[in-house]
């Protein structure tokens, strides 16, 4: 069995995919990806020279990512939203015989993880956030989003639109990469996109597998961020540690914000001139370091 391919069948009957990385004894922590990506997501790390697998075991940490509903290889959940899939990833974690984690996660990953942190106080020890969502959209979050702003959108005003052309996106291979000035990236992020052949794995284990069985999945995940998420963060007791560069064009400002001023115990970590991609390039080390020594 492919330990990044592998499902469960929740008590409803749908299909969770996950993927898991380091040592099978290692101290298990849960991974939410970004969005629209997938469990693979973390295998990211190793197009920038980051050996995933030796950073795992050199920290005796177990990642388990999850696919979201509708995404990869879990099953599509009509009425799902940031609580539902706290409680599909808990199904999850008693079937592997986890009692007791923490958590990572990436952008679009936030408001999922910080759920899972809600619902399960006794379960989460920790949550770690890589420049991740915190509150539903609004003009607000738009304001520092670059060429990312128009997928929500879309996905808000138009969805079948967005569906149609993810649809097609998805079977296209990468020629080259767009110029800056449209993307909306910082330079720091998009000189880590530039070499084509690395954009292709990039878009491979994020955007295409995320779209693997369609998008109406992802496409469904990105109206959800204008809802209302269901709980409030000053009821999340955990430590929760917040990772965000000052030059991240994709996640605003006013999310790391959020979490500083509404998390009771927040643990902030700025970092100057460092992107999107760039800090999760960075604060994912970081974060490993962190649970290994919260772990003695």
């Amino acid at each position: 069995m492919d330990v990044h391919d592998q499902t469960i069948t929740l008590i409803d009957g749908r299909k969770l995919g996950f993927a898991l990385y380091g040592p099978v004894s290692g101290q298990p922590v849960l991974y939410f990806h970004g969005t629209p990506s997938s469990r693979l997501e973390p295998q990211l790390l190793n197009l920038y020279g980051i050996d995933l697998e030796a950073v795992l075991f050199a920290t005796s940490i177990q990642l388990i990512a999850i696919d979201r509903p509708g995404i990869g290889l879990s099953s599509f959940n009509s009425g799902g939203n940031f609580l539902s899939f706290a409680e599909d990833a808990k199904q999850l974690i008693d079937h592997l015989s986890v009692s007791e984690c923490s958590i990572l996660c990436w952008s679009g990953g936030g408001p999922y993880a910080l759920a899972m942190a809600y619902q399960f106080p006794g379960i989460i020890k920790t949550v770690f956030v890589l420049c991740g969502f915190s509150r539903h959209f609004d003009e607000e979050v738009f304001r520092q989003m670059g060429f990312s702003k128009w997928y929500f959108r879309l996905a808000k005003n138009t969805p079948w639109l967005l569906r149609a052309a993810m649809n097609v996106l998805k079977n296209k291979e990468i020629k080259k990469l767009v110029p800056q000035k449209f993307t909306g990236l910082a330079y720091v992020d998009y000189t880590l996109l530039k070499d084509i052949p690395g954009l292709r794995v990039v878009a491979k284990i994020t955007f295409k597998e995320a779209c693997r069985n369609g998008s109406k999945g992802p496409v469904y995940e990105a109206q959800s961020y204008y809802n209302d998420f269901g709980f409030q963060l000053s009821a999340i007791r955990q430590p929760v540690h917040y990772w965000w560069g000052t030059l991240d064009m994709s996640v605003d400002r006013v999310h790391a914000e959020a979490i500083e001023q509404q998390v009771p115990n927040a643990i902030m970590h700025y970092r100057q001139n460092e992107g999107h991609l760039s800090m999760y390039i960075k604060g994912f080390e970081e974060a490993m370091k962190i649970i290994k020594t919260d772990a003695k």
